[in-house]
């Protein structure tokens, strides 16, 4: 599943704790669904029912948050964000 494959493909590159922090800035909701697939490893069907959702809607929710953080780790860093 290309899903699956855009999961994998985001860790490798982030690092378990690089991708924790950059969770912690997404909503809350993405959040819980990232880390309940992502570091839980929970099939949709389980995610689904953990939170009452539909299984479309996990899967929206999380191809929403995925598209997030990849926006948040391809930003530019903010040159004032940087002390030398």
């Amino acid at each position: 599943r290309a899903t699956d494959d855009t999961e994998e493909a985001a860790l490798e590159i982030l690092g378990t704790d690089a991708a924790l922090r950059l969770i912690r800035e997404l909503p809350a909701d993405q959040a819980e669904l990232l880390l309940l697939r992502l570091v839980a490893g929970l099939e949709v069907a389980e995610v689904a029912r953990i939170l009452h959702k539909s299984p479309g809607a996990v899967r929206v929710g999380t191809h929403r948050a995925l598209h997030r953080l990849r926006a948040l780790v391809t930003q530019p860093v903010k040159a004032a964000s940087i002390t030398l």
